[in-house]
């Protein structure tokens, strides 16, 4: 079990922030203009819903399957979401789709966040920190989106936030307001949980599960 506690933490240290990160722009001459819609957003969507709905089995070649599969919809959205900076037109054209995609996934990190719990009950440290790192990246996620949008909370945020929050309580995370959600707050989540899954059994080297 300790080589998924690895895997973890190296795929928790690469989970970017949605929202505020600079995006590599598409190239627009290849990417045509109707490319603007939302139909990539509504198949992450679809898959995150279906992850919610199904939880995989115990085993834990399920559980490493389905971390794996929660990673590309976070890679989809990220893409989708450079995609769409590029070939929407004006910010009117892009919010809605941008809230559509930090709901999304923000969604997908409390589902990922259950899964690196399972993976890594050997070590009671690494079960509570990993997910909370996960958590602070959803929350900032969501704090993006509202900020930018003057305080307001988008409809689409309302079937995710109770998830999060629920998943916070448990791991005795504190989560901010808004307004004072910050990639420093999560930084320092982040610093905190990996030092805490540091004193975790060292892995031995073995192969890639």
């Amino acid at each position: 079990m300790a080589r998924y506690l690895l895997g973890a933490l190296v795929a928790a240290a690469l989970v970017a922030p949605f929202g505020r990160e600079p995006a590599r722009a598409a190239t627009p001459d290849v990417v045509a203009v109707d490319r603007c819609n939302g139909q990539m957003i509504d198949d992450a969507s679809a898959r995150v819903r279906e992850y919610d709905r199904h939880a995989p089995g115990n085993s834990a070649s399920s559980l490493v399957q389905r971390y794996g599969a929660i990673l590309d919809v976070l890679a989809v959205l990220n893409e989708e979401r450079e995609i769409l900076t590029s070939v929407c037109q004006s910010d009117a054209q892009r919010a809605p789709f941008f809230a559509q995609i930090a709901a999304y996934a923000a969604w997908a990190l409390v589902l990922e966040a259950d899964v690196a719990a399972r993976l890594n009950a050997s070590c009671p440290a690494a079960a509570q920190a990993l997910p909370t790192m996960m958590l602070s990246d959803a929350w900032l996620a969501l704090a993006n989106v509202v900020n930018e949008n003057s305080g307001a909370v988008p409809s689409q945020f309302a079937d995710v936030i109770p998830k999060i929050q629920a998943r916070a309580q448990a791991v005795s995370l504190t989560l901010p307001a808004w307004s004072e959600t910050s990639q420093y707050w999560r930084d320092q989540v982040h610093a905190k949980g990996k030092a805490a899954a540091a004193t975790c059994p060292t892995p031995l080297p073995s192969p890639t599960p």
